[in-house]
């Protein structure tokens, strides 16, 4: 089964703004990443802001490292429940992706994500987002199998860790080496 907004081999890459845009922004992230969240934070309303004003669509790839390597299923699980979001609609699915950073569990090795009640609390900041059929996919994993694709895929754009951003086919540096975000809203939208 396959979620709304979806597009590419697959259909493992959602999508957030007009498909038939001649630029795309194309963003590597994972729901359970510190430096994702940092850039999540700085840059994730300017990048939303830039795809309504019709600048590029954005196209987004998740990575599901921390399950592997610190062990647990909240990446996967986060994203099967954005997976959920965005069968309700684009602006949902946003609205969502921003709530998850903000709602990030910390340390990282505390997987508070792989549980269903807490995805569905952070769902209730979203307006318009929480339904009897949204619940039911995300308490009965609708979208792993799918979640479990999207990350299987990850390693096929050859990119090493996340975040990274590419506008076209050009690298936009967003993290820097020492951690923290490497550009500001203004610099990011200066390089489009």
């Amino acid at each position: 089964m396959t979620p709304a907004n979806t597009t590419g081999t697959g259909d493992t890459t959602l999508y957030y703004g007009d498909l038939n845009n001649s630029h795309e922004l194309q963003v590597f992230i994972e729901l359970r990443d510190r430096a994702s969240y940092r850039m999540a934070e700085s840059l994730l309303g300017t990048i939303r802001q830039a795809a309504d004003e019709g600048k590029f669509v954005v196209k987004f790839h998740f990575a599901g490292v921390m399950d592997e390597t610190i062990g647990g299923t909240g990446s996967q699980r986060s994203l099967s429940a954005l997976a959920a979001a965005s069968d309700v609609g684009q602006k949902q699915f946003m609205e969502y992706l921003a709530a998850l950073f903000e709602a990030q569990p910390f340390p990282p090795g505390n997987d508070d994500f792989s549980d269903a009640s807490v995805l569905l609390s952070v769902a209730d900041k979203v307006n318009g987002l929480r339904s009897t059929e949204f619940d039911q996919k995300v308490t009965g994993s609708t979208y792993m199998t799918w979640a479990g694709e999207v990350i299987g895929d990850f390693g096929s754009f050859g990119v090493v860790g996340t975040p990274v951003v590419w506008y076209d086919d050009e690298n936009i540096p967003v993290e820097k080496i020492g951690g923290g975000p490497a550009i500001t809203p203004q610099e990011f939208l200066s390089q489009l």
